[in-house]
């Protein structure tokens, strides 16, 4: 229902003779269009590796329909050595390594890819295309399921470029060796595994084979009769939890479906995907790499993989290096969010928004510094904090947070210009059924003049149904209540100026039932009609004498 240009970390092994000297890494670096690459391999070999992954890249993601301007921007790493990689695996629930050759981590302004090498060149291609289908998964911000993330990742390992074609979802044998020895695992508690990552290897690898199995079954099998239940469970599952979406889509009994997939596992022959190839250009050349941004991506494959000790050794190493760069501050940024202690977090935020960091959750970041944090004091915050959220929106316009936020600091801001509308227009135009965007927008509205369309606006957010949460109701009917006050004060006072008994009572009876649930109100609207009655009882008394 979740990016910019940090690090999605490539880590590649090359399999060298047994050596003495230890030297220090001698870095290449190269940007295209849509990722940077930091390689230690020679310019050919990194170049070679640069137009497979770009073939890779512009054929999956034409195929998915994929938009990779909304993908994070990615940094490739590329190490030497296998025992290079090894101080950034990630640790499993029990503190040990995890044995994995790859690993793909997503935050919502950066992913990181990072990879071992093996000697079968094959494998290590598989290894790359299945993390390399996360990161363009990544620019969908909606959750998936792990079994569904980690099956059509394995699909896409299967990725061959040929000489005018590409195919991809070719049967993966070892995963079929795997399921037909050991049987495939029960689904309702498959299906709602929150991660792919366990404490055993063995359990691991049968996740990953099941997971390959099922998407590809729901994809392909039976002419891809079940695609449509995989689309509905993809959308379930955006608002809605893996055991919710088993039974809302599946049912309750899964013994037709668990049958069928073993019935599609014991088969001899697998359908897959065959797609003309989509050209590319050759890769730019390459330059030697500026320690201080190899430094600082170490530290966000680091930060990626939970090591915080280390991802703030290669921070702090970066800055000493050159505090100009806004990488090491942007790792120490995300390092003291992961710390919860928000007040360093806007230190470095918008120390590496200074430097030139054009990550958007940094805005957000120094953006609630100024909207409840230690800037919240300062003159013009609440404008300020506008700005951040704003910039974040430029950075990533599919990012609903930022919307959400930027709705909130309006609401507060007192002075609203046109421009803050075009924002919350663009949001809307992204997220229409979103509820408190919509109340956003109608407060801006009122405070810009249109009141009426504002009225109606909010009005229909206020319907039974709505996706407002308790506070945010809460604060939307208190607005509608004081837009009627506020009306209600200025039509009855002009009726009452004028004299006009007839309007001024309607007005109280109008008034009466549209603020019937506000007992102040009707109190006073009950006083005002004693006072008319009263008024009109002694004329009538006046006029009698």
């Amino acid at each position: 229902m979740r990016t910019w240009l940090l690090a999605l970390v490539v880590c590649v092994g090359v399999l060298s003779g047994a050596h003495t000297v230890s030297a220090e890494p001698v870095w290449r670096t190269a940007v295209t269009p849509n990722y940077r690459v930091f390689s230690q391999l020679s310019d050919r070999d990194t170049s070679e590796w640069m137009r497979g992954f770009d073939q890779f890249i512009f054929s999956t993601s034409d195929v998915l329909h994929l938009n990779l301007h909304a993908a994070p921007p990615l940094t490739v790493v590329i190490f030497a050595h296998d025992s290079d990689y090894e101080p950034y695996k990630p640790a499993r629930p029990n503190g040990h390594v995890a044995n994995v050759a790859g690993q793909f981590v997503r935050r919502s302004s950066w992913g990181m890819i990072c990879m071992a090498h093996d000697a079968d060149s094959q494998q290590l291609h598989a290894i790359l295309q299945h993390e390399a289908t996360h990161w363009l998964m990544s620019s969908d911000p909606s959750p998936q399921p792990a079994w569904f993330a980690e099956g059509i990742a394995e699909m896409f390992s299967t990725f061959e470029l040929g000489v005018d074609t590409v195919n991809w979802a070719k049967p993966i044998n070892a995963h079929l060796d795997l399921l037909r020895e050991r049987g495939t695992l029960p689904l309702a508690p498959f299906l709602a595994e929150p991660s792919a990552i366990f404490d055993q290897d063995n359990r691991q690898e049968i996740f990953y084979a099941q997971a390959w199995a099922f998407t590809d079954f729901l994809m392909l099998a039976n002419k891809a009769a079940r695609r449509p239940q995989l689309v509905q469970f993809l959308n379930v599952f955006r608002t809605k939890s893996g055991e919710e979406a088993v039974k809302e889509v599946f049912g309750t009994d899964l013994t037709g479906i668990q049958k069928e997939l073993a019935i599609y596992v014991d088969q001899r022959s697998f359908p897959y995907f065959t797609f003309p190839k989509k050209p590319a250009g050759p890769p730019p050349a390459l330059t030697a790499a500026a320690p201080v941004q190899v430094e600082a991506s170490l530290g966000f494959l680091a930060l990626g993989a939970s090591l915080s000790q280390l991802a703030r050794q290669h921070a702090e190493k970066a800055i000493a290096i050159d505090d100009s760069d806004p990488g090491g501050h942007a790792v120490l940024a995300y390092l003291e969010l992961d710390n919860r202690d928000m007040t360093k977090a806007a230190i470095h935020a918008e120390a590496a928004l200074q430097r030139g960091s054009k990550d958007s959750e940094l805005f957000l970041i120094a953006g609630d510094s100024y909207m409840g944090g230690q800037n919240a004091d300062k003159p013009n915050a609440t404008a300020t904090a506008v700005q951040y959220f704003e910039n974040s929106i430029n950075v990533n316009p599919r990012s609903l947070e930022a919307f959400d936020r930027l709705a909130a600091a309006l609401i507060n801001l007192s002075t609203p210009r046109d421009e803050d509308g075009k924002f919350m227009d663009l949001g809307l135009k992204v997220f229409p059924t979103d509820d408190w965007l919509r109340v956003s927008k109608a407060s801006m509205d009122y405070r810009l003049g249109q009141q009426t369309a504002a009225m109606t606006a909010l009005d229909g957010v206020l319907q039974p149904g709505n996706h407002l949460d308790g506070p945010q109701e809460l604060y939307a009917t208190g607005l509608r209540r004081h837009w009627l006050i506020g009306a209600m004060n200025v039509e009855i006072r002009a009726a009452m100026d004028k004299k006009d008994i007839g309007a001024t009572r309607a007005l109280i009876a109008h008034y009466h039932e549209a603020l019937s649930d506000d007992s102040a109100t009707q109190d006073y609207l009950n006083r005002l009609t004693k006072q008319l009655d009263d008024a009109e009882n002694h004329k009538g008394k006046q006029r009698a004498n």
